[in-house]
């Protein structure tokens, strides 16, 4: 079906029951589809390598590889490339004529080395971590490669750039604005935050925290437990944008369970399977559609997650403060890392004092000489009063400290 017959501002539908096939644009399965591996159960029942010394089959080896126990515990997104890299490879030199017995002679060495000198010089680390692992792995064999002796000094793989404001900018303004919390919190999530798609999507109700106005305060995720990239722990002070904008989403999707994706699966009519969690793929989908109805300009979610991190090291946020927010593997470089580990609560506060606004809030339409002469806490004070997120009582506290603060300046400089 063409992209073109899919609404790209759908009007969203809960869905009691699962199982529907209409997904988001083209894709009509968004369930991992594997090749198929011939009529017999040699690669499910039967062992890959039980003396018999047959010819090697390449989807058998890559079933073995993505069943092994270290990597049905990596992310998706490893198990992919991994084994994309070793289909390649395998497609390449014709492994499927070649027994284990051959391969784990010189012959097998030759094979990887013809392979990936014909590769691109910048190309070639990945290829060979990703044919590594396969080999011991799946095929259970010594990596027959001496990086320094076989292959010499790789360049590193080339590093992303930030980019400007002016299109980070433009999607803003744009999205502000948009009707659907769902479609908006995408954009305000990861404009604000930088969180990788592997992370978004794992995001459930009960990671969120909430104040004593019962609005949405915080957002905590351990990665070991929900299987983020490297086990990274999420810790993320909510701006006052992504608070508000996620208690129009829970009102929309009627008060989802605790245990339910924020972001349940959602196709491009709107209609949503809410205890669905939504896939990496389909989150893109998601992202590519909302730039082509906006037409906005090109930025991928990656590119976005550079901005915040270029935008926390402008504001000199702390190291580990950002990890947290960004769901990013905490820093440990020396002795002085493992015993400055500052509690949960600490790095929050380090959030909310560089970034009362979020990232984005660089974009707001408030007066820029009101904000330079009203504290950030207290811009806080207020943006939390006017959303419910704090009483009366303690805003008027917070201004008449303001006030006397000003009062005793003002003294000082007299005297």
């Amino acid at each position: 079906m063409s992209d073109n017959l899919i609404p790209s501002h759908p009007s969203p539908k809960l869905r009691s029951q699962e199982g529907d096939n209409c997904d988001l644009g083209d894709e009509h399965n968004e369930t991992e589809q594997k090749p198929q591996l011939g009529t017999d159960d040699e690669c499910s029942e039967r062992p890959l390598f039980d003396g018999s010394d047959g010819l090697l089959k390449t989807e058998c080896i890559v079933e073995r590889f993505l069943q092994h126990p270290t990597m049905r515990m990596a992310g998706k997104g490893t198990r992919k490339s991994y084994s994309g890299a070793f289909r390649r490879f395998a497609k390449k030199v014709n492994l499927d004529k070649y027994t284990r017995r051959q391969v784990a002679t010189s012959l097998g060495k030759r094979l990887i080395l013809e392979y990936i000198v014909a590769l691109p010089l910048r190309s070639r680390q990945i290829h060979l971590s990703g044919l590594a692992k396969v080999w011991k792995l799946a095929l259970d064999l010594p990596w027959p490669i001496d990086n320094e002796r076989d292959v010499g000094r790789l360049p590193k793989t080339r590093r992303g750039i930030v980019p400007p404001d002016d299109p980070i900018k433009e999607w803003h303004e744009r999205l502000h604005d948009e009707p659907n919390p769902y479609l908006r919190f995408i954009w305000l999530e990861i404009g604000n935050a930088g969180h990788r798609p592997n992370t978004v999507v794992k995001l459930k109700w009960r990671h969120i925290r909430y104040d004593e106005q019962g609005m949405p305060s915080e957002i905590r995720l351990n990665g070991a437990d929900e299987g983020t990239k490297r086990d990274a722990d999420v810790a993320w002070w909510l701006p006052a944008e992504v608070s508000k904008t996620l208690t129009e989403l829970r009102t929309m999707l009627r008060e989802p369970e605790e245990n339910d994706p924020i972001l349940p699966w959602m196709d491009g009519w709107g209609d949503i399977q809410q205890h669905r969690e939504m896939t990496e793929n389909h989150l893109r989908n998601h992202w590519e559609r909302l730039r082509s109805k906006y037409n906005l300009p090109k930025l991928t979610m990656r590119d976005v997650r550079h901005w915040v991190s270029g935008k926390c090291k402008d504001a000199r946020l702390e190291e580990q403060a950002r990890a947290y927010l960004m769901g990013h593997e905490q820093p440990i470089n020396d002795m002085g890392d493992v015993y400055d580990n500052r509690p949960i609560e600490t790095n929050l506060a380090r959030q909310q004092e560089k970034f009362p606004h979020g990232p984005l809030g660089v974009f707001s339409k408030v007066n820029a000489e009101l904000v330079n002469e009203v504290p950030d806490g207290l811009m806080t004070a207020l943006l939390d009063y006017r959303d419910g997120r704090m009483k009366s009582t303690d805003l008027l506290d917070r201004l008449e400290t303001w006030r006397l603060k000003s009062q005793e300046e003002a003294l000082r400089v007299h005297l």
